[in-house]
């Protein structure tokens, strides 16, 4: 057996260890944050059916969501050296405080009345516009859209909803990392993959010399 083939089986045969080792402890960790992620799962569902319970099924349904629905949270992708997807679970209020002040710009606000007189003068037509003074609207009586779902429930909704809702928060987050690490054992286990091929070429050729 040749001196460069040795240090190369043996520089493959370290990597194949610590990607095994990085394996396991992924695969640890995997399991953890799905019975995590399912244990948020059936809490959620059960401080949802407490909340139907004291509130009634008719006032905890999809009934009461809002047709112009904003979205609070986005899902933002990357790329990692290794060429990885990883899932991130970003706030996105700078968004819904854009679309608040563009809901603000198409108020229209009240000017008085715009009664026209108009005075037929042989053939000719005058329009005379009556000036009125402007009429400000206050800034505390426009009504702005609540971005907290709980409102679309009521103003005084049970504590049971509350923490679905912090829990399905938190389900996000983690479904987030679970679908990251996924990806990771994924790129692994190709990697792993390969370099088991070529040490079985290099054993090969190895034994033939």
């Amino acid at each position: 057996m040749a001196p460069d083939t040795k240090e190369t089986l043996s520089g493959v045969g370290e990597r194949l260890d610590h990607l095994l080792l990085q394996l396991m402890d992924d695969l640890e960790t995997l399991k953890e944050k799905r019975e995590q992620l399912n244990s948020l799962i059936e809490k959620g569902w059960f401080f949802l059916s407490q909340s139907r319970y004291s509130m009634g099924n008719k006032f905890v349904s999809s009934l009461q969501y809002k047709q112009d629905m904003v979205p609070s949270i986005c899902v933002q992708t990357s790329t990692s050296e290794d060429g990885v997807t990883m899932f991130q679970v970003e706030k996105i209020e700078s968004e819904q405080r854009k679309s608040v002040k563009r809901a603000d710009a198409r108020e229209v606000k009240t000017i008085g009345a715009v009664d026209q007189v108009v005075r037929h003068r042989g053939q000719k037509v005058t329009t005379e516009i009556p000036k009125h003074p402007k009429v400000e609207v206050n800034e505390k009586q426009k009504s702005q859209p609540s971005n907290d779902p709980l409102r679309w429930f009521g103003v005084l909704v049970p504590q049971s909803l509350r923490q679905a809702q912090s829990t399905y928060c938190q389900g996000i987050q983690l479904a987030a990392e679970v679908a990251s690490l996924q990806n990771s054992i994924n790129e692994n286990r190709k990697q792993y993959q390969a370099l088991l091929t070529d040490k079985h070429q290099l054993q090969s050729q190895a034994f033939s010399a």
